[in-house]
């Protein structure tokens, strides 16, 4: 029996438990044996993600009341033969951004400042571009300004600097969207002005401290090392992007949040349910994704990243009082979502399925992406397999870094698939203007407007029509 049936077989016998779920908080201490046996069950996973796609890192599920299951598995140094453990940290990526968020909406809980203030009379030094950007552009990816163009060892000096040389904004504050690092370093500096403190001393002092995350730390020199960080994390020391925790910290942090630590919970729910630019179900501010239920409250909010080879994905279910904490070194990131998918789907007690995306990513890796995509898809179309455009996707953008002709065949593959997806059409054709091969994401573009005309997709045709934009302005392919 190879190691995939072996898997597959665990799973299948898995899951025996029923769910329980209730939305109140005097509820949460009710007896554990109506609870998914997540011991088993995650365990189960979390073995299966380790031998069938080479899975390192942590995982941690828990409650309000406390960690409920915990294991680390890997290596933390894939070279020196070092295995990993809970008090190795990670650099969570863009779940690090929640922290600067966080600092601007206590400094405003505090009265010391507001979001409409303009981000001049923080940053005096900032040029004439900048006069109509406010508080709340920084906070909400709008004001105008992309991603740090980063580089090896690079420090917070050198990213004020390629602001300083920014000629002008990519559209007027408060009229797009760009996602991007520039606007996190802005925050950082107001947060120093207005608190007299450097950035990392104040959310150390402010953040860290009060919600108990007694291992984690923020890096502001290149110079500084500490002990036990996990290995493939990319050697920089920008304040507002760099910083580091354990998983237990993580699952501290989200707690906090939610238990008015910091600021309430209704400015935070405001925070993340308000319509943002950046399209349905991503937070306003920075914390990630979420999803209501039918009567419109928030029921799930997740927060994935990724720093270099270090992946985070954090998750909660409200309603389930459920917390998920997910952190990895092994290069993948698709593991992250579905190990979460996993979790999510036993606490509501869903069929727990195994991801028929391990057995392409192993395939990927032992006989090449050509002929594994082949046979992957011919057990789809056999019903074999169930293939989700979701996974492929993240599969896509997780392999994009590393492999990029596999990450664009497993685009191709969504969108042939899923041809009645406008946001395959979307994923593929960002990929490619990425790699810069326009002539390529021409047709694309081109039939991934026509499918979100045909579903009426207002937010992913606006996305498409700028891509049209960047090929015809970099390559004069005229539109048709």
């Amino acid at each position: 029996m190879n190691i995939l049936v072996k898997a597959c077989v665990i799973l299948l016998f898995a899951y025996t438990s029923t769910v329980w779920a209730n939305t109140q908080e005097q509820s949460i201490q009710a007896s554990q044996q109506n609870q998914p046996n997540y011991q088993t069950i995650v365990d189960d996973i979390v073995l299966a993600a380790n031998e069938v796609v080479g899975f390192s890192g942590t995982v941690l599920v828990a409650n309000s009341g406390g960690i409920i299951y915990q294991r680390s598995i890997g290596l933390a140094d894939k070279d020196n033969k070092i295995p990993l453990n809970p008090s190795y940290r990670f650099a969570p990526g863009s779940v690090i951004k929640e922290f600067s968020t966080v600092a601007m909406m206590l400094l405003k809980q505090q009265g010391k400042i507001r979001y409409d203030d303009k981000v001049r009379d923080y940053i005096s030094w900032l040029p004439d571009w900048a006069s109509a950007i406010t508080i709340e552009h920084l906070l909400t990816h709008t004001a105008g300004l992309g991603e740090i163009k980063f580089v090896t060892g690079m420090q917070t000096a050198e990213v004020i600097e390629q602001i300083k040389a920014v000629k002008q904004l990519k559209y007027h504050p408060g009229e797009g969207f760009s996602y991007g690092n520039l606007v996190v370093v802005l925050r950082t500096l107001i947060i120093e002005k207005v608190s007299g403190l450097s950035y990392k001393s104040y959310i150390e002092k402010n953040l860290f401290k009060p919600a108990g995350m007694q291992n984690a730390f923020a890096r502001n020199n290149i110079e500084d090392s500490q002990d036990l960080v996990a290995y493939g994390e990319k050697p920089l020391a920008i304040d507002g992007v760099t910083a580091y925790a354990t998983a237990a910290d993580m699952y501290l942090w989200e707690k906090s949040l939610w238990n008015n630590t910091f600021v309430t919970k209704q400015a935070l729910t405001s925070a993340i349910v308000k319509p943002s630019l950046g399209g349905e179900g991503r937070a306003y501010f920075d914390f990630g994704a979420y999803k209501t239920n039918r009567d419109g409250s928030l029921n799930q909010v997740w927060h994935p990243g990724t720093y270099p080879s270090h992946y985070a994905l954090k998750s909660i279910d409200l309603d389930k009082d459920l917390f998920i904490v997910l952190l990895s070194r092994d290069g993948r990131n698709s593991t992250l979502n579905e190990i979460r998918e996993y979790i999510v789907s036993a606490s509501e007690n869903r069929p727990l399925e195994f991801p028929s995306l391990w057995w392409l990513s192993t395939e990927m890796s032992s006989n090449g992406f050509v002929s594994a995509i082949e046979t992957y898809k011919t057990r789809v179309k056999t019903g074999e397999f169930v293939a989700k455009e979701s996974d492929l996707i993240n599969l896509g953008y997780g392999l994009n870094h590393k492999q990029e002709k596999a990450a664009h065949a497993i685009m191709a593959l969504s969108i042939e698939l899923f041809p009645e997806s406008a946001n395959a059409y979307d994923s593929y054709a960002e990929l490619l203007l990425m790699a810069q091969m326009y002539k390529q994401a021409k047709p694309i573009v081109e039939q991934g407007i026509r499918v979100a005309k045909k579903s009426n997709e207002q937010f992913i045709l606006n996305r498409l029509k700028k891509m049209q934009q960047q090929i015809v302005e970099n390559t004069q392919l005229a539109r048709p």
